[in-house]
């Protein structure tokens, strides 16, 4: 961040400055009293369990130069407002105003969302310095924090965008001031929040109504809703393997080296691999290779970019070998579609074992909950797959879907990631099994990599 006064600050937020003076100057923002640096801005968050105010004072005797805080506590300097979350939004938005020249890409979907963040970012760097968000730092806390990183060196910035109810988005939007706004699909991610998939498309559409003069719409043209947005939209490029898609999936295929494909644009084609595993990191790919054409790059370039990529999240369909076993470990979160590519890939890769899905609940679905679980019970039993491990009162319905379709040899149903180890260790193969681990975030099926880890050193 480059220097901003708390008068400045005060202004942006439409905020009281007590007990210092207007010209102190701030050199960064944050809401974790346990990192602060020197003459940082520390933004007190109320919470369920923790209330950021408790923490205040400890920030302010780390160095922090005030507080942005909903309540007066009389000893410390602050900027008082209604409320710090909306007022942490606003700051942002003022201070990602100052670059004016900054061309911002911001992504959004239902999945593929932080793939595609580090692919265009990857692209972008080869050019200029990029600012991208880290992980997946998608809301009204991780947008801001990411822009208020924001100084002079910076030329480009990709940011991810998620939501959880109508109207985030377009919020979103308006903080980070987009000119090219990437929808990567609409799936059944968050249907709890949204009375139908058409209501869910409405509230990702908001990004591309804010989007700056002139600002490019990218959109997959594989998908019925956004396909019939990107007829009504200009400037737009359009991403998928449908022959009218801007920039064309033509093959995918996974081995375990990684995902092999080919894009295609406007006659030209490139062939590359990517060190990540899943035919669906190949749509991944060409969004991003159509954000950067929208952002000035050439396609062979981003093509040639991409080669070799591999992923900085973990825990999203990563491979790693342990002892004789190959694992994926995607437990990093769940939804219908997700589930359906990874069983994909479990499918696909050879294995001299078992193949075993370690299924744990896919959360806030809302009322196709049901549907979806008992539907990827069934895809893994038509899939093939040797064993079966659900977990979660929701994944139950996967176990059920598997049993009415059959095929699978033994299938084991578990209320917590803590009975998972026993479970799978007592059955596993001496010539070594393929394990996918797919779940949402909550389960924290990852323990069941380190489990095995553990056993595997013994």
């Amino acid at each position: 961040m480059e220097e901003m006064t708390l008068g400045k600050v005060a202004n942006a937020v439409n905020g009281r400055l007590l007990r210092a003076p207007r010209n102190r100057k701030i050199t960064g923002v944050t809401i974790d009293s346990r990192q602060i640096l020197p003459d940082q801005l520390f933004v007190a968050l109320p919470g369920e369990r923790v209330d950021g105010h408790d923490y205040l004072g400890l920030a302010i005797g780390s160095g922090a130069a005030a507080g942005l805080c909903q309540k007066n506590l009389a000893e410390h300097p602050v900027v008082i407002v209604p409320d710090s979350r909306k007022a942490l939004g606003d700051l942002a938005a003022a201070y990602r105003q100052q670059f004016p020249s900054l061309k911002v890409a911001a992504i959004t979907g239902s999945s593929g969302k932080t793939g595609t963040k580090e692919m265009l970012g990857v692209i972008l760097s080869r050019r200029e310095n990029v600012l991208e968000s880290k992980g997946n730092y998608n809301n009204d806390l991780g947008l801001p924090l990411t822009l208020l990183r924001l100084s002079s060196r910076y030329k480009l910035a990709v940011v991810e965008m998620g939501m959880n109810a109508a109207g985030e988005i377009r919020r979103l939007a308006r903080i980070a001031q987009p000119s090219v706004g990437i929808i990567t699909n609409i799936g059944d991610a968050h249907l709890a929040m949204f009375s139908s998939r058409p209501a869910l498309a409405k509230a990702k559409l908001e990004l591309l109504s804010e989007l700056q003069p002139g600002g490019t719409a990218v959109l997959n043209a594989d998908d019925p809703f956004l396909a019939k947005a990107a007829r009504r939209l200009s400037p737009v490029l359009t991403f998928g393997m449908v022959p009218h898609a801007d920039v064309r999936v033509l093959e995918a295929g996974v081995r375990l080296s990684g995902t092999h494909l080919i894009l295609g644009h406007q006659g030209e084609k490139h062939e590359f691999r990517l060190a990540v595993l899943g035919v669906h990191q190949a749509w991944n790919a060409a969004a991003a290779v159509a954000g950067a054409l929208a952002l000035g790059i050439g396609f062979k370039a981003a093509c040639k970019a991409l080669e070799g990529f591999r992923q900085k999240t973990a825990m999203r369909l990563e491979m790693i070998r342990i002892g004789q076993h190959r694992v994926i470990n995607d437990a990093y979160n769940s939804n219908p579609q997700s589930a359906a590519s990874a069983l994909q890939l479990l499918v696909e890769l050879p294995s001299l074992g078992k193949k075993v899905f370690i299924a744990g609940s896919m959360l806030e679905l809302g009322k196709r909950a049901s549907e979806a679980h008992h539907e990827l019970g069934h895809q893994a039993a038509v899939a093939g797959v040797s064993g079966l491990i659900t977990v979660g009162r929701e994944a139950r319905g996967i176990a059920v879907g598997a049993r009415r379709t059959g095929g699978i040899d033994w299938i084991v149903k578990l209320d917590s990631a803590a009975e998972v180890w026993p479970a799978l260790k007592a059955r596993l193969s001496l010539q070594g099994d393929l394990i996918l681990i797919k779940g949402s975030r909550l389960l924290g099926l990852e323990t069941v990599v380190d489990e095995l880890k553990r056993w595997s050193r013994r």
